[in-house]
C-alpha cells in the first residue's frame, strides 16, 4: 500500500521557511546545545507557522491567503534610507471592519509573513521606532477602532511632555485575490517619518533686557498629546521644556533639536519665552504673519532676535539630518 502526503503550497513553504531548518540545526547541533533553552527554542519555531496562519484554523485552506510583506522606509523626498538603520524596529497591527485583529508576529527586520481569511479587506498600521522610552504603547484589545487606537507622550515630572521618537508611520488597505485555493501576495509597506524636529535660538536678548544676563527658559506649545493609528493628533495641546542654553561669548540661547508630534493641518506651535517664572511673550507666527508649524519629516528652526527696533522671527525648514546638532531625547 502506498500513501500520498499532500501539502498546500502555503503550509509547504511554512515548513520549508521556519520548521526544517531550525530540526536541522537542533539534531545537528553540539549535543551541549540540548539543553532546555534549546528544547524550548525548536519548540516556538515548530509553533510559528500554526500562530501565522492562526486566523485561518476555524476555515477551510481554500478561504486562506498568505501575505509576504516587506517594509521600506522613505524620507521627506521620497528616498529610500531603509538600509541607513534609522528604523530600528517595526510594529505592525491589522485591523478589519469591526477594529483591531491581531498583532503581525516579528519576522526578520524588513520582512513579515502573515496570513488571513481571503474574504476580509484589512487595514494593516505600521509605527517604526514604536518605543516606551518617550511614548506610552498601546495595549489593543480585540474590535478597538483606528480611531480609538492611541500612541501617548509621557511626561516629566515637571509635567512636561518628552520629545517623541524617531517616529515613522504607514497604513494600508489590503484584500486578497477572489480564486479558489490557497492564493499568496506580496506586499510593499513604505513608511515615512511622523516625527518633526524642531529647534529655537534667541539673540540680542541681554542687549534688550539691559545688559544682564537674563535666565530664559522656553515652552514650545504642540496640539496633541496622542496620536491614533489613522495618524491624527489629539486636540488636547502638549508641552515640551527643551533646554534653553547659553552660546559662550554670545549674546545668544539656543535649544537642541527636539522631536514632537507634527502640526496639524490647521493647527501651529507656539512658542512661550520666559524670563525667570515670567512670562516675556508668545509667539505663533513668522514675521510675514505664517502660522509657525512643525512639519514632519522635516527640521524647523525658529529664531527670535532682539536686536532691531521691534521683533523679528524667521524660520528656517531643512531636511532632515541637515544640522549637526545632537537631536534631544
Amino acid at each position: 500500500m502506498k500513501f500520498t502526503v499532500k501539502t498546500s503550497p502555503l503550509v509547504s513553504r511554512l515548513l520549508h521557511r521556519f520548521c526544517i531548518p531550525a530540526v536541522r540545526l537542533f539534531l545537528f547541533s553540539d549535543q551541549s546545545t540540548r539543553t532546555w533553552p534549546g528544547w524550548l527554542t525548536l519548540i516556538v519555531q515548530l509553533a510559528l507557522p500554526g500562530l501565522l496562519m492562526q486566523s485561518c484554523v476555524r476555515e477551510q485552506m481554500d478561504d486562506c491567503v498568505q501575505y509576504e510583506l516587506t517594509v521600506n522606509a522613505v524620507d521627506a523626498e521620497g528616498g529610500d534610507i531603509t538600509s541607513s538603520g534609522a528604523v530600528t524596529s517595526i510594529n505592525l497591527y491589522l485591523f478589519d471592519e469591526n477594529g483591531f485583529v491581531r498583532s503581525v508576529p516579528k519576522g526578520s527586520s524588513t520582512s513579515y509573513l502573515f496570513s488571513t481569511d481571503k474574504a476580509k479587506t484589512l487595514t494593516l498600521v505600521a509605527w517604526g521606532n514604536l518605543k516606551g522610552d518617550s511614548l506610552l504603547l498601546p495595549e489593543l484589545s480585540v474590535g478597538t477602532s483606528l480611531e480609538n487606537a492611541k500612541i501617548e507622550l509621557l511626561q516629566t515630572a515637571a509635567g512636561y511632555n518628552l520629545p517623541v521618537t524617531d517616529l515613522f508611520y504607514s497604513r494600508r488597505e489590503i484584500s486578497s485575490t477572489t480564486t479558489r485555493g490557497v492564493q499568496s501576495d506580496t506586499i510593499k509597506l513604505v513608511m515615512e517619518r511622523l516625527a518633526a524636529a524642531l529647534s529655537v535660538r534667541v539673540s540680542h536678548a541681554a542687549e534688550h533686557f539691559g545688559g544682564a544676563e537674563p535666565n530664559l527658559h522656553i515652552v514650545v506649545r504642540d496640539t496633541g498629546t496622542s496620536l491614533n493609528f489613522l495618524g491624527e493628533p489629539s486636540d488636547d495641546e502638549a508641552g515640551y521644556a527643551p533646554v534653553l542654553e547659553p552660546i559662550t561669548g554670545e549674546d545668544e540661547w539656543a535649544t537642541p533639536l527636539f522631536r514632537v508630534f507634527p502640526t496639524g493641518e490647521s493647527g501651529r506651535i507656539y512658542i512661550d519665552l520666559y524670563q525667570g517664572d515670567t512670562l516675556l511673550l508668545t509667539l505663533s507666527t513668522d514675521d510675514a504673519g505664517n502660522p509657525l508649524r512643525a512639519l514632519p519629516g522635516k527640521e524647523t528652526h525658529v529664531t527670535v532676535d532682539f536686536r532691531y527696533a521691534r521683533l523679528h522671527i524667521s524660520v528656517s525648514v531643512k531636511p532632515w539630518g541637515s544640522t549637526d546638532q545632537n537631536v534631544e531625547l
